[in-house]
């Protein structure tokens, strides 16, 4: 069987918009506050796209069931 030949994605540094720096221009403050900003960014995304369950709504009518023979309430 002949061996297939596996070319390399464009994901890392093969990605033509990768962008090298070396660590005397790296600020690690700068890189956790834009990591935090992008997580407060999807949770806020993540929690205005859930839609808001009302389990007792306005004027609602609440009506109690009657219990079954020989079972008491706890």
């Amino acid at each position: 069987m002949p061996a297939k030949l596996t070319m390399p994605t464009l994901g890392g540094l093969a990605n033509p918009k990768f962008r090298y720096v070396d660590r005397d221009h790296t600020n690690i403050a700068d890189t956790f506050k834009r990591a935090r900003r992008a997580l407060a960014r999807a949770q806020q995304e993540a929690q205005s796209a859930q839609q808001t369950l009302e389990l007792e709504p306005e004027g609602a009518t609440v009506v109690t069931l009657p219990q079954r023979a020989g079972r008491r309430s706890a």
